[in-house]
């Protein structure tokens, strides 16, 4: 399941996104302010921001919000923003979408699946397929010409966010953080052990993850 984190003090605004979220299966959480926001973000982990300019964010605080680690890499970001907020984006602002409220359900959602399809090359949020590669996202399931592949957790976790990143360049200090989060204190090492392993129960004669030379690693982006 895709989750989505809300930023909205509006009630009629984060009942309408609800709504649209859940319709289409998707996880949804929403909270009241940035600080609760970005501790939420690293918590939760994800897949897509939606953002209310209304809440009272300057402008300087907004870029400063989206420049947040937790939401720098791979994470979608779609504004919710009146006419007169729209000043508050500057070029420096890391925004994928806008929509206007009052919330009309189905454009949101059209506009989610849009945005997640470009960062993640799937639209419903359960199946990424690349090549003799599949992803179950929803059901954490992995498998290779339609054989099961048997992966840890952290295997699991690692291999979908670069998957879901296809062409992006990650350090290992990144993708420690995407993986294992900010509270982790083991080294860069373990991305390495980590990559390894997958690439040991996946490429089979064919190349998923291709190593970076001085940066880390990437997932390899086919034309579709």
């Amino acid at each position: 399941m895709q989750r989505v984190l809300l930023l909205s003090d509006d009630v009629a605004n984060a009942a309408a996104a609800a709504s649209a979220l859940r319709q289409d299966g998707r996880g949804v959480r929403a909270e009241t302010n940035a600080e609760r926001f970005l501790l939420a973000a690293r918590e939760w982990r994800p897949a897509l921001v939606l953002v209310d300019l209304d809440i009272g964010l300057t402008a300087g605080g907004l870029a400063a919000l989206l420049r947040d680690p937790v939401l720098a890499d791979g994470v979608g970001v779609i504004a919710i923003a009146s006419e007169r907020r729209l000043e508050l984006v500057g070029p420096g602002v890391k925004i994928d979408d806008f929509i206007v409220p009052p919330i009309d359900e189905v454009e949101l959602r059209t506009r989610i699946s849009r945005v997640l399809w470009v960062r993640t090359g799937t639209d419903d949020g359960h199946v990424l397929s690349e090549g003799t590669l599949t992803i179950d996202l929803e059901r954490y399931k992995v498998s290779i010409d339609g054989e099961a592949v048997d992966l840890t957790y952290k295997e699991y976790e690692l291999l979908r966010f670069l998957a879901t990143n296809p062409g992006k360049p990650f350090t290992r200090e990144a993708l420690l953080n995407r993986v294992w989060g900010y509270d982790y204190y083991g080294g860069s090492r373990t991305v390495d052990v980590h990559v390894r392993r997958i690439r040991a129960k996946i490429e089979r004669g064919q190349q998923f993850i291709e190593t970076v030379r001085n940066v880390g690693y990437r997932f390899i982006e086919r034309a579709r």
